[in-house]
């Protein structure tokens, strides 16, 4: 597809509370016309401001038509940027010591996409009844698959697998976000979400809900947050859907 293929996005966004405490249980979403995004917060002890609520607050400032050569560098700038306002945050109040964020957003011009990543957010593509994971996860356990000390199918085997993040945002010299292109396509489906989908949801009944409501993200996003907490005996949990449609001229 190139730029001028009069496709768009049509989005939602669901969350389910959860009822059990935990420094990441402060969760923000954000989806618009260029940019999607999902954050889930790490949180100082004392820290005045949500750090999920702050970093979408930031990144959403980049919903706005950028070239397509231009998307990776505007999300690089996004992040970066993002960075800064952590290390003011630190700077102004020490409370905010240990504030950051594990997050995933995804830049559109069309059918070009730029994906930043880091921490245990995930994006996935839906394509031709085909589910794919288009981010890394930065995990203990991730790193224990890619050294060949478990299989990927043991990870939900023990809890820090999923839950020790090796990678995250904050105002610290770090490493950068995982920065990736991408191409889409009409008919496609794109998944955002924070890490408790894949801790106590099946990957058959992820894959059946989102190809069972394939006209509507806010019934698919709707339904991954109502099943993945039945019992609401979990921590919060939000996602963001969204179709890649063509648009009349």
């Amino acid at each position: 597809m190139t730029d001028d293929d009069p496709v768009g996005l049509r989005y939602a966004i669901a969350s389910n509370e959860g009822t059990i405490d935990s420094p990441f249980n402060s969760h923000a979403a954000y989806a618009g016309p260029h940019l999607l995004v999902i954050a889930e917060g790490m949180q100082g002890m004392s820290t005045p401001r949500r750090p999920g609520v702050v970093a979408v607050e930031e990144l959403r400032r980049l919903d706005v038509l950028t070239d397509a050569s231009g998307l990776a560098a505007s999300l690089e700038r996004g992040i970066e940027g993002l960075r800064e306002v952590f290390r003011g945050l630190l700077a102004d109040d020490p409370r905010s010591e240990g504030t950051g964020v594990l997050l995933t957003a995804m830049l559109w011009r069309g059918a070009h996409v730029a994906i930043a990543h880091i921490g245990s957010t995930r994006a996935y593509m839906l394509r031709g009844g085909e589910l794919t994971q288009l981010t890394r996860d930065h995990t203990y356990g991730q790193l224990l698959v890619e050294a060949g000390s478990i299989r990927p199918e043991e990870m939900g085997s023990d809890l820090q697998h999923t839950s020790v993040v090796v990678r995250w945002l904050d105002g610290n010299p770090g490493e950068p976000a995982d920065i990736i292109t991408h191409e889409a396509a009409a008919g496609d489906r794109y998944v955002l979400c924070t890490d408790g989908i894949s801790r106590v949801m099946p990957a058959g009944t992820f894959l059946d809900i989102l190809r069972g409501t394939a006209s509507d993200p806010q019934e698919a996003a709707d339904e991954i947050a109502g099943m993945a907490f039945p019992a609401g005996q979990h921590g919060s949990f939000t996602c963001v859907v969204a179709d890649v449609v063509r648009q009349r001229g």
